[in-house]
């Protein structure tokens, strides 16, 4: 198991189908990366929308809401961890985070599919989601922010627009400078929920 020591920060995300033109006014004071692509898993839980748990090129990823200060959320990494991952680490951390009791571990250890398959799908209370990303990344004033068209598996997509750092005042004159204070903060949980039916649009909408 490695626990990941980076610093918690404070996080607002939209979501959208036409976000490019406010990614156009991020990008021209801020020099994007290279647009990257990437296939992930996240994996929902019907108990808890603050564990954000996905996997990506071999690790599995995990980080916590910690706090709400205002519009803004606090998020904290907690775990990266290569695959295979060892059971007590399964049973110890990554079922705790999702708030859900573990299931009952028949190995020392799960490689990726062994996870998915055997300790994942069966779970009616857990749900696996197949998404693809493309990522333009921003730096400025002390936040960053990041760009993402996001396509889950059965083909919806959409697009979102984070800003972060570890200086909320940092994210909030970021708000609104780009004028996204009219904007509800949602996160990848809530939202990827949100596309697959696992919670109504009512919930995002009272939410505002």
């Amino acid at each position: 198991m490695a626990v990941d020591n980076s610093q918690p920060r404070y996080e607002f995300r939209i979501w959208g189908n036409h976000l490019s033109p406010i990614r156009d006014r991020i990008a021209a004071p801020a020099t994007p990366s290279v647009p990257l692509e990437s296939a992930e898993t996240y994996i929902l839980s019907a108990a808890t929308d603050t564990a954000n748990v996905k996997v990506r090129a071999g690790l599995l990823d995990i980080k916590l809401m910690v706090e709400q200060q205002g519009r803004l959320e606090r998020w904290r990494p907690a775990l990266k961890a290569s695959f295979p991952i060892d059971s007590r680490t399964i049973v110890e951390d990554v079922f705790p985070d999702l708030k859900i009791a573990p299931p009952h571990i028949e190995r020392p250890s799960y490689t990726h599919g062994e996870f998915i398959r055997d300790l994942v799908r069966p779970r009616h209370d857990l749900t696996a989601v197949d998404v693809i990303k493309r990522r333009s990344k921003f730096e400025f004033d002390q936040c960053k922010a990041e760009f993402v068209e996001v396509e889950i598996a059965g083909g919806a997509s959409s697009e979102t627009l984070e800003f972060e750092s570890e200086d909320p005042a940092a994210v909030l004159r970021a708000i609104a400078k780009f004028g996204l204070t009219a904007y509800p903060n949602i996160s990848y949980v809530r939202h990827l929920k949100l596309m697959i039916g696992m919670i109504p649009r009512t919930t995002i909408n009272a939410a505002r």
